[in-house]
Protein backbone atom coordinates (compact mmCIF):
# COMPACT_ATOMS: atom_id res chain seq x y z
CA UNK A 1 0.00 0.00 0.00
CA UNK A 2 1.10 3.62 -0.47
CA UNK A 3 3.32 5.49 2.23
CA UNK A 4 1.29 8.43 3.53
CA UNK A 5 3.09 11.36 5.00
CA UNK A 6 1.83 12.48 8.57
CA UNK A 7 3.01 14.65 11.26
CA UNK A 8 2.54 14.74 15.04
CA UNK A 9 2.36 18.28 16.27
CA UNK A 10 2.79 19.48 20.46
CA UNK A 11 5.84 16.72 21.05
CA UNK A 12 7.81 17.77 24.45
CA UNK A 13 5.67 20.48 25.20
CA UNK A 14 4.94 21.89 21.71
CA UNK A 15 8.54 22.31 21.02
CA UNK A 16 9.10 19.46 19.05
CA UNK A 17 7.44 17.94 15.92
CA UNK A 18 7.37 14.69 14.04
CA UNK A 19 7.36 14.18 10.55
CA UNK A 20 7.28 10.82 8.63
CA UNK A 21 5.45 8.62 6.69
CA UNK A 22 2.67 5.88 7.62
CA UNK A 23 1.72 2.59 5.21
CA UNK A 24 -0.28 -0.40 6.17
CA UNK A 25 1.51 -4.21 4.77
CA UNK A 26 -0.82 -7.39 5.90
CA UNK A 27 0.86 -7.58 9.35
CA UNK A 28 0.10 -4.25 10.49
CA UNK A 29 1.20 -0.33 10.05
CA UNK A 30 4.61 0.60 9.39
CA UNK A 31 6.28 3.95 9.96
CA UNK A 32 9.35 6.08 9.44
CA UNK A 33 9.75 9.25 11.36
CA UNK A 34 11.83 11.54 12.50
CA UNK A 35 11.55 14.26 15.21
CA UNK A 36 12.02 17.97 14.31
CA UNK A 37 12.96 21.28 16.67
CA UNK A 38 9.22 22.86 15.35
CA UNK A 39 10.76 26.19 16.38
CA UNK A 40 13.72 27.29 13.73
CA UNK A 41 14.15 23.52 12.45
CA UNK A 42 17.78 23.67 13.40
CA UNK A 43 17.59 20.25 15.23
CA UNK A 44 16.53 16.79 13.09
CA UNK A 45 16.56 13.46 14.67
CA UNK A 46 17.64 10.29 12.77
CA UNK A 47 15.05 8.43 10.82
CA UNK A 48 13.32 6.03 13.37
CA UNK A 49 11.38 3.10 12.19
CA UNK A 50 8.32 1.54 13.98
CA UNK A 51 5.97 -1.30 13.28
CA UNK A 52 2.14 -2.06 15.33
CA UNK A 53 1.55 -5.21 14.46
CA UNK A 54 -2.80 -5.59 14.32
CA UNK A 55 -2.89 -7.97 17.21
CA UNK A 56 -1.50 -4.68 19.19
CA UNK A 57 -4.11 -2.45 17.90
CA UNK A 58 -7.68 -1.85 19.52
CA UNK A 59 -9.19 -0.07 17.07
CA UNK A 60 -8.36 2.73 14.66
CA UNK A 61 -10.69 6.11 14.63
CA UNK A 62 -10.39 8.88 11.66
CA UNK A 63 -11.61 12.01 11.82
CA UNK A 64 -12.18 14.75 9.07
CA UNK A 65 -12.79 18.35 9.82
CA UNK A 66 -12.66 21.65 8.12
CA UNK A 67 -9.18 22.02 8.19
CA UNK A 68 -7.54 18.62 10.07
CA UNK A 69 -7.72 15.26 9.49
CA UNK A 70 -6.29 13.19 11.94
CA UNK A 71 -5.94 9.13 12.68
CA UNK A 72 -6.77 8.07 15.85
CA UNK A 73 -4.89 4.66 16.57
CA UNK A 74 -5.51 3.06 20.49
CA UNK A 75 -3.60 0.30 21.63
CA UNK A 76 -4.23 -1.97 25.08
CA UNK A 77 -0.77 -1.82 26.39
CA UNK A 78 1.63 1.61 26.89
CA UNK A 79 4.46 -0.58 25.68
CA UNK A 80 2.98 -0.74 22.48
CA UNK A 81 3.26 2.83 21.92
CA UNK A 82 6.36 3.60 23.46
CA UNK A 83 8.31 4.02 20.29
CA UNK A 84 6.46 6.54 18.90
CA UNK A 85 6.32 10.18 19.92
CA UNK A 86 2.73 11.20 21.57
CA UNK A 87 1.49 12.49 24.62
CA UNK A 88 -1.38 9.86 25.99
CA UNK A 89 -0.49 6.08 27.08
CA UNK A 90 -2.13 4.47 25.30
CA UNK A 91 -3.67 6.36 21.99
CA UNK A 92 -1.51 8.27 19.44
CA UNK A 93 -2.69 10.86 16.71
CA UNK A 94 -1.55 11.05 13.29
CA UNK A 95 -2.70 14.37 11.62
CA UNK A 96 -2.47 14.60 7.39
CA UNK A 97 -2.52 17.36 5.03
CA UNK A 98 -5.65 17.93 3.01
CA UNK A 99 -3.92 16.69 0.17
CA UNK A 100 -3.29 13.37 1.44
CA UNK A 101 -6.72 12.51 2.91
CA UNK A 102 -8.31 10.39 0.64
CA UNK A 103 -5.14 8.25 0.88
CA UNK A 104 -5.39 8.28 4.43
CA UNK A 105 -9.06 7.13 4.34
CA UNK A 106 -8.19 4.85 2.52
CA UNK A 107 -5.50 3.26 4.74
CA UNK A 108 -7.62 3.93 7.96
CA UNK A 109 -10.51 1.38 5.86
CA UNK A 110 -8.24 -1.36 5.39
CA UNK A 111 -6.78 -1.51 8.42
CA UNK A 112 -10.18 -1.41 10.03
CA UNK A 113 -11.19 -4.07 7.75
CA UNK A 114 -8.01 -6.11 8.84
CA UNK A 115 -8.77 -5.52 12.54
CA UNK A 116 -11.95 -7.00 12.28
CA UNK A 117 -11.09 -10.17 10.18
CA UNK A 118 -8.29 -10.23 12.82
CA UNK A 119 -10.42 -10.22 16.01
CA UNK A 120 -13.27 -12.55 14.07
CA UNK A 121 -10.53 -15.38 13.48
CA UNK A 122 -9.14 -15.20 17.12
CA UNK A 123 -13.32 -15.40 18.16
CA UNK A 124 -13.15 -18.60 15.79
CA UNK A 125 -10.04 -20.08 17.31
CA UNK A 126 -10.93 -19.33 21.14
CA UNK A 127 -14.31 -21.58 19.95
CA UNK A 128 -12.89 -24.39 18.60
Amino acid sequence: MKSIPFFIDGVHGGFMKVEGIIRYENDGLYLEYQTKDALVEAYQSSIKTAHLPLEAISYAEFKTGWFRTRLFIYADSGKTLEAIPGKELTMRMFSFKKKHRVHAANLVSKLNLELSEFKLKKLDEAES
